[in-house]
């Protein structure tokens, strides 16, 4: 393993599957804007929300936060720090409707502000880890 993955392993963890999580909620949204199953890109962005966060939860503590000893409310701080990330998406969609842009304004606009803001909030309140930037093995020494 490089130097450089070794000491970044988190940030390009959180990367690729915060990444896969974006892709998978923005082709939910498109899917389900351009299949005409919902009209209105504010309650697409709501349902894709919804559909995501098990999905989202899951992936980054079994990868991202594998390092992080798995303990009670984990689950339920996860889901306070989705539900602003939820308020955020859709108020970013709920603004550029409003405003008449086009709805992939939100999704990129989401793409750039979501993930900066989880990273940090999960690593420091969620899952409670030590290295923001490492993955501690369990054969070393704090």
């Amino acid at each position: 393993m490089s130097p450089f993955f070794r000491r970044f392993e988190r940030v390009i963890r959180y990367i690729v599957v915060g990444g896969g999580v974006t892709l998978f909620y923005t082709l939910v949204t498109v899917a389900l804007i351009s299949g005409h199953v919902i009209a209105d890109p504010t309650a697409a962005s709501v349902v894709a929300s919804l559909i995501t966060l098990p999905l989202s939860f899951l992936a980054h503590r079994r990868f991202t936060y594998v390092d992080a000893t798995r303990e009670r409310g984990q689950w339920e701080r996860f889901a306070v720090v989705a539900a602003s990330n939820f308020l955020i998406n859709v108020g970013l969609m709920k603004g550029v409707d409003t405003w008449q842009w086009p709805y992939w304004t939100a999704l990129a606009l989401g793409w750039v502000v979501v993930p900066i803001l989880n990273y940090t909030i999960n690593a420091v309140w969620v899952f409670r880890i030590n290295s923001l930037l490492s993955i501690r093995r369990y054969d070393e020494t704090p």
